[in-house]
């Protein structure tokens, strides 16, 4: 478990939960379903997603 650089999403593909947020850490369940696409880097006035807050 780690944290790497802020990204986000602004994808139609996939759920609000994903797009409305940002996340940090490596093993976060949601942000591992973002392809490496469709990633933007920061976290594009984004609250952080609860799961990468689990994380620590």
């Amino acid at each position: 478990m780690a944290k790497v650089p802020a990204y986000h999403t602004d994808s139609q593909e996939y759920p609000p939960s994903h797009r409305n947020v940002y996340h940090d850490h490596n093993d976060c369940k949601y942000g591992k379903e973002i392809k490496s696409q469709h990633r933007k880097d920061g976290a594009g006035n984004r609250p952080r997603c609860d799961e990468c807050k689990r994380l620590g």
